[in-house]
C-alpha cells in the first residue's frame, strides 16, 4: 500500500477551456440554429408535404418549438451563470498525521 502526501498547495487546478465551458450555450445555440432553420423550412411546405403529414406543417411546428427550447437554454444561462469559485489554499483539507 502506497500513501503519498501533499504540500500545502492544491492539486485542484482547472484549465480556462473547462473554467468557461457551458453545456447550455451548446444545447441553445444548436437548438435555436435548427429551430431558425425548420422554422423557414415551414414557411415552404408544398402542398403535397402538407398532405403526406395529415394537414399539420410539422416544419413549423417543430421548428418553432425547437426556437423556443434553444432560447429558454440561453435564458437559463444568461440568468444564471457558472460561477467558479478558485479554492482557497489555506481551507485546504488537513490530513492526518500533518499539523
Amino acid at each position: 500500500m502506497s500513501h503519498s502526501e501533499t504540500t500545502g498547495t492544491t492539486t485542484a487546478t482547472a484549465s480556462a477551456a473547462a473554467k468557461l465551458f457551458d453545456i447550455r450555450l451548446l444545447i441553445g445555440g444548436l437548438f435555436t440554429f435548427y429551430g431558425v432553420a425548420l422554422t423557414i423550412y415551414g414557411f415552404f411546405t408544398t402542398p403535397a408535404e402538407l398532405e403526406k403529414a395529415a394537414g399539420i406543417n410539422i416544419n413549423l411546428w417543430l421548428g418553432l418549438g425547437m426556437l423556443v427550447l434553444g432560447l429558454l437554454f440561453l435564458l437559463w444561462r444568461r440568468l444564471d451563470p457558472v460561477v467558479h469559485v478558485e479554492p482557497n489554499p489555506t481551507d485546504a483539507p488537513r490530513h492526518p498525521g500533518t499539523h
